[in-house]
């Protein structure tokens, strides 16, 4: 009897921490739970992050004072940088134009278009190719008081440089330590650069840095414009300088297009876009035999703004050469832009615009 007795209290022992055993399990279920519920949710946080534009994540910084996007504050604290790029056939596709905050086209003399791309928060690390200065380009660089970069320029620009004291990075004078060619493309379309680079230049050059300019406007979400339907729009400069954006409503962003085909950037090969299109109307004449243009950026026009799918008619107004631009709707109001890149299309004020 008593070794019966002896069974069963062990038994009893057994049974008792099991039940406590299977009780206490649940506890470190529920903390695993939490941990992968945390995982989770760094996931999504990563995810977000990818996306420049987001509404989230990007607030926790600051705006950026070229294109109302959200980043660290560091980012801001240096000179923009503003980096004149080839257009013609033989130098496409650029280098560093998806990177850009601010992208200007403009005429050069025998009707090509170039590019001037101004950078502020991204830094990147292939730029190109670049091209001569003009004095009309140097008028937009100041505005946002840039470091100013080119592969020499034409008479006046170099006598605007010297005359406004430009901050100026010249491949002529620069060893190559700033400037290099790239074996893919012919000379005079294959001259790179970087933003390290740039930056390295500056100093030597002892440049301030960081820039003095008045911000651009910028909406802090992104908004309706109240226009009239414009999904796509075509800025016919001339011969095969045709340029146009086509608006997809999902991402709210307008692709851009050359002569029909994507824009594509030649390192990352994305697609190029914009957030905000200004389109702006200036007067625009030849000066010399060469077919140099005058194009007077500076005075008051009339012009076109074009995001998310709407176009207004705008007026512009830049009071002096290191003024700012401004842009006002119809009311006379300035206008605010949404968080994102702009395009900024600078147009003889007689050619028409196609727009669907």
């Amino acid at each position: 009897m008593k070794g019966n007795s002896f069974f069963c209290l062990l038994l009893v022992i057994v049974v008792a921490f099991a039940l406590f055993s299977g009780c206490a399990r649940p506890e470190p279920a529920v903390s695993e739970g939490e941990v992968i519920g945390s995982i989770e949710e760094k996931k999504e946080d990563l995810e977000i992050v990818q996306d420049e534009e987001s509404t989230e994540i990007e607030k926790e910084g600051v705006p950026s004072p070229l294109s109302g996007i959200y980043t660290r504050e560091e980012n801001i604290q240096r000179r923009p940088i503003a980096v004149m790029l080839d257009n013609q056939s033989k130098a496409r596709p650029q280098a560093g134009l998806d990177q850009a905050e601010i992208v200007y086209e403009m005429l050069a003399e025998g009707w090509i278009t170039r590019y001037m791309a101004i950078f502020l928060i991204h830094e990147p690390e292939t730029i190109g190719p670049v091209r001569s200065a003009r004095p009309y380009f140097i008028d937009k660089a100041l505005e946002y008081d840039a470091l100013y970069v080119h592969v020499g320029g034409s008479p006046q620009a170099f006598a605007d440089i010297k005359k406004l004291k430009v901050a100026d990075i010249d491949a002529m004078s620069r060893g190559g330590n700033t400037f290099w060619r790239k074996p893919h493309k012919k000379a005079p379309h294959n001259m790179y650069t970087s933003a390290r680079a740039l930056r390295e230049a500056a100093q030597n050059s002892n440049y301030k840095k960081t820039g003095e300019f008045e911000p651009l406007l910028f909406h802090r979400e992104d908004k309706s414009i109240g226009g009239s339907p414009a999904s796509y729009v075509e800025i016919p400069y001339y011969r095969d300088y045709h340029p146009s954006f086509q608006y997809n409503a999902q991402v709210k962003k307008y692709y851009r297009f050359i002569n029909g085909q994507p824009h594509l950037d030649e390192v990352s090969n994305a697609h190029l876009y914009a957030k905000n299109i200004i389109i702006q109307k200036c007067s625009t004449k030849i000066i010399d035999s060469e077919g140099r243009l005058e194009i007077e950026v500076t005075g008051k026009g009339r012009g076109y703004y074009l995001a998310n799918g709407e176009m207004v008619e705008i007026t512009w107004e830049k009071k002096s050469r290191r003024a700012g631009t401004k842009y006002y709707d119809a009311n006379g109001d300035e206008i605010r832009l949404n968080p994102g890149i702009t395009w900024i299309e600078v147009i003889p004020d007689d050619v028409e615009i196609v727009f669907e």
